[in-house]
């Protein structure tokens, strides 16, 4: 072998030792109940059926290393997709989670909680009902620090926080009213780096700004990621949508030479400012939830620093006019920036971009229903700046706001989405940034990946898709037999290429390549394991 290829082995040896802190199938517990026949058929889907207790047989499963908890064997009361009150998430969802969890022994083996079709998503508040669906009342009730709802999946991430102690419907009388900065947010490791030896300690939170509590505990009183749980959801507005959801996430290749980046801005300046302004994506209203001015910043790291996908391909725009709102092919628009190649990441102000808006071919403003237009590549991330884009899971419906679903882009053939069930405050979308560094072009899984994104805990964000899923790139596929192996690291070495695109092929392409490989051996050892 050649020196530089034993180097490259020796570093893929070493870079071993930390694979399997990648998260595993062990880890995640799918939660089902057998009740709700969309329920169990998703754990189905996901699981196989021989790991599915009330399951019909004869489903094979996406990943059959996880565990599977059925709601209905635990004696709570059933549940119906969409809205649940605030007292009956505690008694219907969390406290069975919670027992099952210290009774079998996985409180702090399991790191990822996966919730699946026909569960509810959205949490009311405990004494405004429906609030968080009217943006002018809601923010009167955060500044009067007494927001309780959230999405479902979000208050489970803190699942042995007692957020809700002490909530009688007062300002401030419990640390429910309000969010919880995320301990896990724009960090790069796997989330098994962080021990769960505190999981079941209550923190200590000091509010930064009204409602917004950050962990300046110390030692075992400070929240850190290992006391949180990744919660992903495996929902559609039919099961065959979530079955192409899981099918397409089970294979994600990025080409970086055909694929698009759409950060579709608006009213924007077009400058990474180092400073808070009006834009939407820059907000620091709530000084603790900003990481900076996130579009630009993205479009620089993926241009600048990373460079690995072709520059043509990384499409942003500022502009607040019709004529310059992205959109695809699939709807026959009139007007817009025409997209009519695989897109990889829609993040774009959506309904929310200033100006008017492109029309169908029939006349009908593409403003809610823009996600139908686009092709999408495997593996295709939605991420608009909108207030209500996760709230149409279970029936519920758009609202009074209408705005595109994240329900919409995965029957359209998306693969994963961050969506808000109620309103989030723009302060708390979550970041391009961490979605494109951690997984478009890092190798975090999508549940790692996604909530590394996201700035809040107990607040608005469902995750859409595998947690399991992990990214590839043909960029690193130097053999292009369609996967990522040693077979490229030896391809590298008799002819190396330029990965980053930087004019030359150097120590910084071997890089990015050993951890590619070593992402990627890892992940196919454990995905049909049975």
């Amino acid at each position: 072998m050649k020196p530089t290829l034993l180097a490259a082995l020796a570093a893929a040896a070493l870079l071993a030792g930390s694979a399997r802190a990648q998260l595993q199938p062990e880890e995640v517990l799918v939660i089902y109940d057998s009740r709700v026949a969309d329920s169990r058929a998703v754990a189905e889907m996901y699981a196989g059926s021989a790991r599915v207790p009330g399951g019909t047989g004869g489903v094979t499963g996406v990943r059959r290393g996880v565990r599977v908890l059925d709601l209905a064997s635990t004696g709570a009361a059933v549940t119906t997709p969409g809205l649940i009150t605030y007292t009956d998430f505690a008694t219907k969802l969390r406290d069975p989670i919670r027992a099952y969890l210290t009774a079998s022994g996985l409180d702090r083996t399991v790191r990822c909680l996966v919730l699946t079709k026909g569960l509810p998503h959205r949490m009311d508040d405990s004494d405004a009902i429906l609030i968080g669906d009217n943006p002018p009342l809601f923010i009167d009730e955060f500044n009067a620090q007494d927001v309780t709802c959230a999405s479902v999946d979000s208050e489970l991430t803190l699942l042995w926080q007692n957020l809700s102690a002490g909530e009688n419907g007062n300002a401030a009388d419990s640390k429910d009213d309000g969010l919880i900065v995320n301990p896990y947010w724009k960090l790069s490791a796997p989330l098994r780096n962080f021990p769960t030896t505190n999981i079941h300690v209550q923190k200590t939170y000091v509010a930064a700004f009204g409602p917004v509590y950050q962990n300046f505990g110390s030692g075992a009183a400070r929240l850190t990621p290992g006391d949180m749980y990744l919660v992903c959801r495996l929902d559609g507005n039919t099961l065959a949508d979530v079955q192409g959801m899981l099918n397409r996430g089970s294979s994600i290749m990025y080409n970086v030479e055909t694929d698009n980046i759409l950060l579709d801005e608006a009213n924007s300046n077009g400058v990474a400012d180092t400073s808070a302004n009006g834009e939407l994506d820059n907000q620091a209203g709530l000084a603790a939830q900003r990481a900076g001015d996130d579009y630009e910043k993205t479009r620089d790291y993926v241009l600048n620093t990373d460079r690995r996908f072709a520059p043509a391909l990384v499409r942003y725009d500022a502009l607040a006019n019709a004529s310059n709102f992205f959109i695809g092919p699939r709807l026959s628009p009139i007007g817009g920036v025409l997209i009519t190649g695989p897109v990889a990441l829609l993040a774009t102000a959506g309904s929310n971009h200033a100006g008017s808006f492109p029309t169908t071919g029939t006349g009908e403003s593409v403003a809610i229903i823009f996600a139908r237009s686009f092709n999408y590549a495997n593996g295709a991330i939605f991420n608009t700046i909108e207030s209500f884009n996760g709230k149409d899971f279970g029936g519920t419906g758009r609202g009074g706001i209408p705005q595109e679903q994240a329900s919409e882009f995965i029957a359209s053939g998306g693969t994963f989405a961050i969506g808000h069930v109620w309103e989030p405050l723009a302060d708390t979308i979550a970041d391009n940034e961490f979605l494109v560094s951690n997984f478009l072009e890092g190798n975090l899984s999508w549940a790692e990946a996604a909530w590394s994104s996201i700035p809040s805990l107990s607040w608005m964000h469902v995750v859409i898709g595998d947690p399991l899923a992990r990214p590839a790139r043909t960029s690193e596929d130097v053999n292009a037999d369609g996967r990522i192996g040693v077979g490229d690291m030896y391809a590298f070495e008799v002819s190396p290429t330029d990965i980053d695109r930087s004019g030359a092929a150097n120590t910084a392409d071997r890089l990015l390549l050993v951890r590619s490989v070593r992402s990627d051996e890892r992940a196919g050892l454990v995905q049909g394991r049975p």
